[in-house]
């Protein structure tokens, strides 16, 4: 990609970095993406046609179909020889963006089917809100509750509401941001990851703001079984890891400053620990897995996971 656009300025709300069809990128991790991978990297090319792709040693099949889809000089493809978790590679994608010349990114997961004007609608936000808020998410369908994420009555499609945390697909990133903040948190690995960074945008005074229009369809993981009215989610034993220890290392860090996004967090994991106790089947190996996440970010013990 040909560096076209002028490096960022210091004012979050400088009308000189309004995102633009132009000076934004889709930025998209993929770890053995499914068959359909192309077809929605294509709706989202209709939008934004400069993407960059992180793959995080996928199969040889998996590499084949990306490989063809990047022959377009709008598309780069950044092929990691070992999986070294979801911030590594947003680093590299946001890193490869800002050397590129862009100002924005738009970072998508590989099963996200991004609705058409997605972008001009994220764009009349940033507007809406003065320029002032660098991070933008989407409202999306949920595949696995059937639903809108947000209900957001009749408001109209340019209109968003405050939030704590969005999450990293349908993200709208300003990518001076990032000499602000600092990078994403690579010894996450997966899981909290975007959580984390918006409290952190947050507790540097910057707003996060999400569309009441629904822009995407997208799903969260397989649904498992409601618990008093709550939904817990049927992750693997490796997964019930990284989303237990790296939401208890958040929360240490972030509860007194954000209480609420604080509780329901706590409340999150209870419900996980009833489904596991009550419901899910190999319980021993998620329950196993639940309190290690506990005792290793108790000993702020990071990184990719070793256990089995």
């Amino acid at each position: 990609m040909d560096k076209r656009h002028s490096s960022t300025q210091d004012s979050c709300a400088d009308t000189s970095l309004v995102p633009t069809a132009t000076n934004t990128c889709a930025v998209v991790v993929t770890y053995f993406p499914d068959n359909g991978i192309i077809a929605r990297l294509r709706k989202a090319q209709k939008q934004l046609q400069s993407i960059i792709i992180i793959d995080n040693a996928s199969d040889k099949e998996s590499l084949s179909i990306l490989r063809d889809f990047s022959v377009s000089p709008t598309v780069t493809l950044v092929e990691n020889s070992e999986n070294r978790g979801i911030g590594k590679a947003l680093n590299q994608a946001t890193s490869l963006a800002r050397d590129s010349g862009f100002l924005w990114v738009l970072t998508l997961d590989q099963d996200t089917l991004v609705y058409d004007g997605m972008l001009d609608t994220l764009i009349a936000i940033y507007a809406a809100t003065g320029a002032r808020s660098p991070l933008i998410g989407s409202n999306y369908w949920d595949i696995s509750r059937k639903r809108n994420f947000l209900k957001c009555g009749t408001r109209s499609d340019k209109e968003f509401v405050k939030r704590r945390t969005v999450i990293t697909s349908g993200t709208l990133m300003k990518l001076d941001l990032f000499a602000r903040i600092g990078s994403f948190r690579e010894d996450y690995f997966i899981d909290s990851i975007d959580h984390e960074y918006c409290l952190r945008a947050r507790a540097n005074g910057f707003e996060v703001v999400m569309s009441c229009r629904s822009l995407m369809s997208h799903s969260i993981g397989r649904p498992g079984p409601r618990i008093n009215h709550l939904l817990a989610f049927d992750h693997s034993p490796i997964r019930k890891y990284y989303m237990t220890r790296n939401t208890m290392v958040t929360l240490m860090h972030y509860f007194w400053r954000e209480p609420v996004w604080g509780l329901r967090q706590l409340a999150r994991l209870f419900v996980e620990f009833l489904s596991i106790a009550l419901v899910e089947k190999d319980k021993r190996k998620k329950g196993n897995a639940f309190g290690q996440g506990i005792q290793d970010a108790l000993k702020n013990k990071m990184g990719r996971c070793e256990w089995t």
